[in-house]
C-alpha cells in the first residue's frame, strides 16, 4: 500500500516537473508570454499582413526581422505601420515570436470577422435561404465562379461588402461556422424578446 503511494507521488511529481520544464521551453521558443496584447492590435497587424503577404511569409518565417532596421529599411510599408501603430510595434520588440504566434491564432479563429460583417451577411442568406442552404453543406461555392455565375445576388452581395469577401475567401468553413453561431446568438436574442 505504502509502495502504491510513493509510486503514485513519485509519478506525480514526475509530471508536474515535465510540465514545468514544456513551460520554460515554450517561454525559450516563443519569448516571454505578454499579456498586454490587445485584440485591436491583433487586428491591425493582422490586417496588414493580409495586404502584404510577402511580410507576412518573412515574419511567420523570423519574427525578430521588425527588429532588424536593414529588413525596415527595405519594407518601408511595415516600418509605417509600425510608427502609427507604437501598441504593435512595442509588443513586437518585446516578444516577436510570441506575438506572431498570437497574430497566426487569431487569423485561424477568424479574429478579424466583424459582427457587422456577420450581421449583414446573416440578413443576406435569410432572404436567400436556397443559397443559405448550398453554403452550410459547401461553404466552398462562394469562391466557386460558376456558382455565383448563378446566383447574381450573392455576387452583388460580395461586390458590395468587400469585408465579407475578404473573408470568406481566407477561411469559407471558419466564416460559414461563425455566420451560424451568430444566426444561433440572434434566434436566442428573439425568442427572449418575445417572452418577455
Amino acid at each position: 500500500m505504502v509502495l502504491k503511494i510513493r509510486q503514485k507521488t513519485f509519478m506525480l511529481a514526475m509530471s508536474l516537473a515535465l510540465s514545468l520544464l514544456a513551460l520554460a521551453a515554450s517561454e525559450q521558443v516563443y519569448g516571454q508570454r505578454n499579456s498586454d496584447i490587445t485584440r485591436r492590435e491583433l487586428r491591425n497587424f493582422d490586417r496588414f499582413l493580409d495586404v502584404h503577404p510577402e511580410i507576412d511569409a518573412d515574419l511567420q518565417k523570423d519574427p525578430t526581422l521588425v527588429n532588424n532596421q536593414q529588413y525596415l529599411d527595405a519594407h518601408p510599408a511595415l516600418r509605417d505601420f509600425l510608427a502609427k501603430h507604437p501598441g504593435v510595434r512595442e509588443e513586437l520588440k518585446e516578444t516577436p515570436r510570441y506575438f506572431m504566434l498570437r497574430e497566426r491564432r487569431f487569423e485561424r479563429h477568424g479574429g478579424d470577422i466583424t459582427r457587422q460583417e456577420l450581421r449583414n451577411f446573416d440578413r443576406f442568406l435569410d432572404a436567400h435561404p436556397e443559397i443559405a442552404e448550398d453554403l452550410r453543406k459547401n461553404p466552398k461555392l462562394i469562391d466557386d465562379q460558376n456558382y455565383l455565375a448563378n446566383h447574381p445576388a450573392l455576387n452583388d452581395f460580395l461586390a458590395k461588402h468587400p469585408g465579407v469577401r475578404k473573408e470568406v475567401a481566407e477561411n469559407p468553413r471558419l466564416f460559414m461556422r461563425r455566420e451560424r453561431r451568430f444566426e444561433r446568438h440572434e434566434r436566442i436574442k428573439r425568442t427572449a424578446k418575445r417572452s418577455t
